[in-house]
């Protein structure tokens, strides 16, 4: 990954939002968004993208804990169908 290192990337989206840029168009990541119950309990979490090029959702997964988010995210094939490990070293991390 160009700016940083992909691993922390992937960990930073546990936490917080990111943008990249992948082959000249610029996503916003969402970072893992927690659903609590009344006692505090974690019953989901959502991770968005979003194509800010073309102003479309390019995914978006709900599951059970923040690993199983991210894990989700790594596996998808959301770009040009390969996933995130397969192309990280063309993705660019800026700031905004």
């Amino acid at each position: 990954m160009i700016n940083g290192k992909a691993t922390d990337f992937i960990e930073c989206l546990s936490y917080e939002d990111n943008y990249a840029i992948y082959r000249e168009q610029k996503f916003f990541f969402n970072g893992c968004q927690t659903q609590k119950d009344t006692n505090g309990k974690i019953i989901g979490v959502r991770l968005e993208i979003y194509n800010l090029t073309n102003s479309s959702t390019t995914f978006s997964t709900t599951q059970d804990s923040i690993s199983d988010c991210l894990s989700a995210f790594q596996d998808a094939k959301i770009w040009d169908g390969k996933s995130f490990w397969d192309v990280e070293q063309e993705m660019e991390w800026v700031d905004d």
